[in-house]
């Protein structure tokens, strides 16, 4: 049985977001709304995936830390909802002086990631062909499209967790701990040990883990589209080749 640990912590509203389920009523508006509709659907789920070493991380967030070999139970406020929840967490927290990367920064010395000034954008991993797919490029974070990026729908940390399960057989923990600034949203990482299987995949066996990646998610009434998981094989790429981590940013 974990040990169970009371602090609080902002991972607890990204966990919160990220297992959602989608209502019959969502599901039916998901049916029958408009293109446009659907655009702006799809921008209130925009999520942008990125490679970051730990010195991006350190440069770009308030605090970084390793995360815990297994994970722990914590109980967190749910602060959309305004009700103590018991999850599971990889989070060994601030305190953990091990663990520590980077301690949380004066908010005054970190820079939102919306802010310009951190490098000028290179193009996406996979370039937009669509209006939907290059709104959500230029609306995503600025300091994230100067690192390797996709903007993409819906890609959050139980999609990631999800994927690693398919991929690995069991959960592993996330590669590291990122805390943005509040403002910033939330960031989920991809294991270490993913990245090799994935980037190793080719065309045909990464549709085929599409199939079973969203088998996996139907419990949760999600769906991961698979040009996602072609720019998760891309990015992992770029994980590898540069010591890096494959990440998800998701906004507040």
């Amino acid at each position: 049985m974990p040990a169970e640990d009371v602090r609080p912590a902002r991972h607890a509203v990204a966990g919160m977001h990220a297992s959602a389920p989608i209502g019959a009523r969502s599901l039916v508006l998901a049916l029958t709304c408009s293109p446009g509709d659907r655009h702006n659907r799809d921008m209130a789920r925009a999520t942008t995936l990125f490679v970051a070493t730990d010195e991006d991380l350190v440069r770009l967030f308030a605090a970084v830390r390793h995360s815990l070999e297994q994970p722990i139970t914590t109980v967190k406020k749910n602060l959309v909802m305004h009700q103590l929840q018991a999850t599971s967490s990889w989070d060994p927290g601030e305190d953990d002086e091990k663990a520590v990367i980077s301690a949380r920064a004066p908010a005054a010395a970190v820079v939102s990631i919306y802010a310009d000034g951190g490098g000028d954008p290179i193009e996406p991993v996979i370039r937009p062909d669509t209006r939907a797919a290059r709104a959500l490029e230029e609306t995503a974070p600025l300091r994230l499209r100067a690192l390797p990026h996709a903007a993409v729908v819906g890609i959050t940390g139980l999609e990631l967790e999800a994927l690693t399960v398919v991929l690995l057989g069991e959960k592993r923990p996330p590669a590291r701990i990122v805390e943005p600034l509040d403002d910033d949203g939330f960031v989920e990482a991809l294991p270490t040990a993913a990245l090799a299987p994935l980037a190793g995949l080719g065309d045909e066996e990464l549709r085929e883990l599409a199939a079973k990646w969203n088998a996996a998610l139907r419990l949760t009434r999600r769906r991961a589209d698979e040009s996602s998981l072609f720019a998760l094989r891309a990015l992992a790429k770029e994980a590898i080749a540069r010591s890096g981590h494959v990440f998800t940013h998701m906004p507040v």
